[in-house]
């Protein structure tokens, strides 16, 4: 194992002191051009405190980080190419270091999106962290983390607590069907909110400064002000597009850097859609029907997996999109929540076409007479998903038309998205690949006609090359096998372009966002490129954890479970409280996970 030394390269200015070094004639003058940035680069950073209110939840910080927290806003410019016009906000949230005379520096986190709001990251990791047992092997580099890095979150422009883009217009939304229903006036229809919400996007003169490139220079804004000669930074799905082209643009300036679920940086947003597309499907057939079909005792779905991978096509078409919109393949954590979802829907889906006059009260009557399973824990358990689903289904029900109002996460995806890369421009090529892929991948396929950036006229950055990720040097990746959300044979392609580069590589799993994952084959490779700058080999394949009641891991391609040396065996937990651990970290999850959903389109 090698030792990483961060790209801190001295850059050499030709001044009249070192002409003889640099050559040149000292008599001619020499001319300095002023820095179009000097007075952002000037500005003091004023740390105050800050509750949890900022986060959108009440209470205090927890005990572990309240006297290590603040918040800070800075002044950027609105446009890098032209400063000194109008300004943005960025805010930022920091939890400084448990020992900073031992300080390594300032660590950096983007949850993805595009749209995410990275604000908590840093106190979420900071209390996850602290929370840490110095005594065990993989708590020991957890609570090293704590100790030796600020940790520092932020609302990238245009979401969070930053200067927000909204969208907002009296014009009602259309109300299109389940993306599957491909007659030509549901199609109309779905392009036509995606047509609504892209023009009312553009009415906002932010909009085209948001998008990739000026939130880097952003980054770099932040990096530097906090007094760093290098970039620090973790980040997951689009945070991963986002850290590769940090790369790119400040290769002399890039530290310590993980990209953990990678957006393939070689492609664009459409092939990240796509991707997507095929690998929800893959999660939901390959890996969660055949798990429910081992456990019938427990979910009541039967032995069958080609019966339950069947169920979606048999539900109506208003439950396949409360379906499709909501059930959690974004994580093994959440897999018996999405087979709980599949249950109720198939359920519910069954009572409402047996019953078509019956009203919402009285499905909720119908599911009380019935029984899910002769355990009674397992069938009060299952009752509860049922009633959980109906509601929801009829809540989704009872939605009307509303004047369009495009909240800041989703109004940045849009703006980042349209702005960052083109996209085909052709309407009939989005018709026809939403209707093969409602065909092949019916959980999502047809939602990927409904392309704003159709209506957007065009990107308006040039997105950098794989080439000049390259030349930063050192990067981490980590990826799951199955990764639901950013597809693992595009972070593959992303790896193979990039020779420098380390991949932790976690077997059966699917799980979008890794790190930190608990056990030490991942954990201690992120942990120590961090720590004490150790670069792993060129791939390191650790093995995955098996879903809860599975003796080993599963195998999506051979459908079947594995057992052996690359299932993880399980270890004491490496932090003091275990039961508040998993809320923090079930937290950061789903921060990461909500956003990864958002290659989906609309």
């Amino acid at each position: 194992m090698s030792v990483l030394l961060p790209a801190r390269r001295l850059g050499v200015v030709c001044l009249s002191v070192l002409l003889a070094a640099c050559g040149g004639d000292s008599s001619d003058p020499v001319t300095i051009a002023p820095d179009p940035l000097a007075a952002y680069r000037a500005q003091t950073v004023q740390w105050r405190d800050c509750d949890p209110s900022i986060l959108g939840q009440e209470g205090d910080w927890p005990d572990a980080i309240a006297d290590r927290v603040s918040c800070a806003d800075i002044r950027v410019p609105q446009d890098y190419a032209a400063p000194g016009g109008d300004d943005l906000s960025v805010a930022m949230l920091r939890v400084t270091a448990e020992q900073p005379d031992r300080k390594l520096g300032a660590l950096f986190f983007n949850p993805g999106g595009p749209g995410g709001d990275g604000l908590g990251l840093a106190a979420h990791f900071g209390e996850l962290w602290r929370n840490a047992d110095p005594d065990d092997a993989l708590g020991g580099q957890y609570r090293a983390l704590s100790r030796r890095y600020d940790l520092i979150g932020f609302s990238p422009r245009g979401t969070g607590a930053s200067s927000a883009l909204i969208c907002e217009s009296n014009e009602l939304t259309p109300q299109p069907a389940f993306h599957g229903d491909r007659s030509p006036d549901n199609v109309d229809t779905l392009l036509r909110y995606s047509e609504l919400e892209a023009r009312t996007c553009k009415k906002n003169p932010m909009a085209p400064y948001i998008n990739t490139e000026q939130t880097v220079r952003d980054l770099d804004l932040m990096r530097h002000l906090v007094g760093q000669a290098w970039l620090d930074y973790i980040g997951f799905s689009y945070g991963t597009w986002l850290g590769a082209w940090y790369a790119a643009r400040f290769p002399d300036r890039v530290g310590r850097i993980l990209l953990d679920s990678n957006m393939n940086f070689t492609g664009d947003f459409s092939d990240a859609s796509a991707g997507q597309v095929r690998s929800l499907q893959r999660v939901l057939d390959g890996i969660v029907a055949p798990y429910a079909a081992r456990h019938p005792d427990r979910y009541g779905l039967g032995t069958s997996v080609d019966a339950i991978r069947d169920l979606f096509g048999r539900l109506p078409d208003p439950m396949k999109q409360l379906l499709s919109e909501n059930i959690p393949l974004n994580t093994s954590d959440a897999v018996e929540d999405a087979v709980y979802m599949l249950k109720g829907a198939s359920e519910v889906g069954d009572l409402v076409q047996a019953n078509p006059d019956a009203d919402e009260a009285r499905i909720h009557e119908l599911i009380d007479q019935d029984d899910y399973a002769t355990d009674p824990q397992v069938n009060e358990t299952l009752t509860k998903a049922v009633h959980a689903v109906a509601t929801e289904y009829f809540k989704a029900l009872a939605a009307g038309p509303e004047p369009i109002r495009v909240n800041r996460e989703e109004a940045t995806y849009t703006a980042v998205v349209c702005n960052d890369a083109p996209v085909n421009p052709a309407r009939d090529y989005w018709v026809q690949l939403g209707d093969e892929y409602a065909v092949e991948y019916p959980l999502n396929g047809g939602s990927i006609t409904g392309q704003p950036c159709l209506f957007w006229g065009g990107a308006n950055v040039d997105k950098p090359s794989i080439e000049a990720v390259a030349r930063a040097g050192t990067v981490l990746m980590v990826q799951s096998e199955y990764d639901a959300l950013t597809i693992t044979e595009g972070a593959l392609e992303m790896f193979d372009r990039l020779p420098n580069a380390r991949l932790v590589f976690v077997d059966d799993e699917y799980s979008h966002g890794i790190f930190p994952y608990g056990t030490e084959c991942v954990d201690s490779a992120v942990a120590g490129y961090f720590i004490d700058g150790e670069v792993p080999p060129r791939r390191t394949d650790c093995g995955g954890k098996p879903l809860p009641g599975d003796s080993g891991t599963h195998d999506a391609r051979a459908r079947s479970l594995t057992t052996g040396p690359e299932t993880e065996t399980a270890r004491p937990s490496p932090y003091l409280d275990p039961e508040r651990a998993e809320e923090v970290r079930g937290r950061i999850g789903d921060i990461i996970g909500k956003q990864g959903r958002r290659f989906r389109a609309h």
